[in-house]
């Protein structure tokens, strides 16, 4: 799995990782373990699963106009074997938490919630088009 992600994709799993971290300790803090198990579990597949997802989108991309997407047999079969994966643990989270799906439902939506921060703090910041974000060049 290749890891080097844009940054703006970088900072949405640092968001999503905040925001699931921030809500197991609360959970924690107030004796809540199952549901910040549950929530942990959720959270630990969505951004697995988000990563994932990513490398499979870049690896579809195709760079130039006329050049080729870069996919083997190999690649087919490690994509289908990584969402199998993603969907026996969502499987087993529901299996493992059945009284706390709401909060197996709250971590799974954890990259949601770190792109929706990423946009707020894109719209906040003033970029509208993500034309320039991806070379890091500040829009002039």
């Amino acid at each position: 799995m290749n890891l080097a992600l844009p940054p703006s994709e970088r900072r949405i799993f640092r968001f999503a990782t905040a925001i699931a971290v921030l809500a197991v300790l609360a959970l924690g803090a107030l004796g809540r373990f199952r549901e910040a198990c549950a929530l942990t579990a959720g959270a630990a597949v969505a951004i697995v699963s988000g990563l994932w997802l990513s490398d499979v989108a870049g690896r579809l991309l195709v760079p130039r106009p006329r050049a080729t997407a870069r996919i083997d047999g190999k690649f087919a079969l490690r994509t289908l074997l990584r969402y199998a994966f993603v969907g026996l643990a969502v499987f087993g989270s529901v299996r493992l938490f059945p009284d706390e799906i709401p909060w197996l439902l709250g971590g799974l939506s954890a990259v949601v919630f770190g792109v929706f921060v990423e946009g707020f703090r894109g719209a906040a910041a003033g970029r509208s088009d993500t034309q320039n974000e991806e070379d890091g060049a500040p829009r002039g």
